[in-house]
């Protein structure tokens, strides 16, 4: 059991896109404010010692010479450093010069901020159900975001920094974790005048679709006190897109049913990891019901440089949607530990079985592995790997799944073709070193465009 709940953190962990973690954060806080308190008492000490103190008492840090005026600043922050304060709080003086005297102190903390004299804005204040949060902006040398909260009406000293983060044209923040209130607040925020969009995805043999519908519901600003699941959103100003995003907690993986068997013969059959792959792959996608089949597009046990006894199963499965394709995925677990690894190439969209070429690299353990995997349409017998214009590397396929290896770098093209040379299907191959907005389907992600006129302050509902 123990060995169960250790890998499915695990497994989740790697999925959720990585958001603060307010409870590690806390205790680092406390610490550093302990550290400092040491610092103070291990220096009074010395003073007594050396008969030059007689009295003393514990004082609050000092607060470090601010302004509210910023300086040059990249042209995408302005609009957001230019908007008004949101929140239910945005007019509450006090408590926003109490959240700027806390921004002062926790930048003049930290090193890398530069500078004697911080800019410091407060970009959100208000209680987003059992919370209280605070989003400041501050800066010397470099900007940051620092994200504070506490329980739904604190005063600003009692908040606690519980995110940090480089500041950017819209604040992307959600946080759990707190023993006291379990639930996932999020908050998006771009520049006064931003729409906030929430997306459904259909998936299907050629692509992904994205039906975009309202999500700000008329407030200036996107804030959830609890946001179960996970949901996809942008944050439009104008035309310009300037971010799109996933956000929320991975949850529940539901249970799907799927044939452990590879299709075609590509491979053996690891039942547990197919059914817990498919698992996944339903919760990543929501796709579950009659219309939606699971299947094991290649399964095997292979070397795995890296693990403790250097074997991995590895598989790619699909959820097959009534056209015949739809989005894949592979995984891979440590045959000793069960240590569960993914690599952003290993998803994508996919045809039929018989017309679709995967090609990806493997989920790896150890710091490199240049070993590129080929998954063809069964009746595929070889396949030429090409790159910049050198000649042919021939790649034996068995069932259509074959193994070369080739250094990570430029693009590759590999085509496969069948015991007559007919070309069976052909792709060109490029690296990717991270996850998109969609790791299905990276293409339909709107590259991001940075804002460059400074908005019109617009009033704001409150909370």
């Amino acid at each position: 059991m123990i060995d169960e709940l250790r890998d499915t953190m695990e497994r989740q962990s790697e999925r959720v896109i990585p958001r603060p973690d307010p409870y590690a954060r806390l205790l680092r806080l406390r610490r550093r404010r302990r550290q400092r308190r040491v610092a103070v008492l291990a220096a009074v000490a010395v003073l007594a010692a050396a008969g030059v103190m007689t009295g003393w008492r514990w004082a609050d840090p000092p607060v470090p010479a601010f302004t509210q005026t910023f300086g040059e600043v990249p042209a995408a922050l302005r609009p957001l450093l230019d908007s008004p304060t949101r929140g239910s709080l945005a007019d509450d003086e006090p408590f926003l010069e109490g959240a700027r005297r806390e921004g002062a102190i926790e930048a003049a903390s930290w090193h890398w901020f530069g500078g004697a004299t911080y800019a410091v804005k407060v970009l959100f204040a208000g209680d987003l159900g059992n919370r209280r949060v605070a989003v400041v902006a501050a800066g010397g040398a470099t900007l940051q975001a620092l994200v504070f909260q506490g329980v739904a009406g604190a005063a600003a000293d009692d908040l606690e920094l519980t995110g940090t983060g480089e500041l950017g044209p819209v604040v992307d923040t959600g946080f759990a974790s707190d023993p006291a209130h379990p639930e996932y607040t999020y908050l998006l925020l771009g520049p006064a005048g931003s729409v906030y969009e929430a997306a459904q995805t259909r998936y299907t043999a050629t692509g992904a679709e994205r039906v975009w519908s309202d999500a700000g519901a008329g407030r200036d600003y996107l804030g959830i006190a609890d946001l179960a699941g996970r949901h996809r959103y942008r944050v439009k100003l104008g035309a310009a897109v300037l971010l799109e995003t996933e956000a929320g907690m991975a949850g529940t993986r539901p249970s799907v049913a799927i044939d452990p068997q590879p299709v075609g013969g590509r491979g053996r059959p690891l039942p547990n990891e197919a059914r817990d792959a498919a698992s996944t792959l339903a919760l990543l996608t929501g796709l579950t019901g009659p219309a939606v089949t699971y299947r094991v597009l290649w399964s095997d046990e292979i070397d795995m440089p890296g693990t403790k006894n250097g074997r991995a199963f590895v598989l790619t499965v699909q959820a097959a949607t009534a056209d015949g394709g739809g989005p894949f995925f592979t995984s891979s677990y440590d045959t000793a530990e069960g240590l569960y690894r993914d690599h952003p190439s290993g998803y994508g969209i996919a045809g039929g079985v018989e017309s679709t070429l995967i090609v990806m690299r493997l989920p790896r353990y150890a710091e490199s592995d240049d070993r590129l995997q080929i998954i063809a349409p069964p009746h595929a017998v070889r396949a030429e790997i090409t790159r910049d214009g050198g000649g042919p590397v021939t790649v034996d396929l068995v069932n259509g799944v074959g193994q070369v290896r080739m250094a990570v770098g430029s693009p590759i093209t590999v085509t496969t073709f069948d015991t007559a040379g007919a070309v069976v299907a052909a792709k060109v191959f490029t690296e990717v070193d991270g996850f998109a907005c969609d790791r299905f389907a990276p293409e339909v992600c709107a590259a991001p465009t940075a804002p460059t006129a400074t908005p019109t302050p617009t009033p704001t509902p409150s909370s």
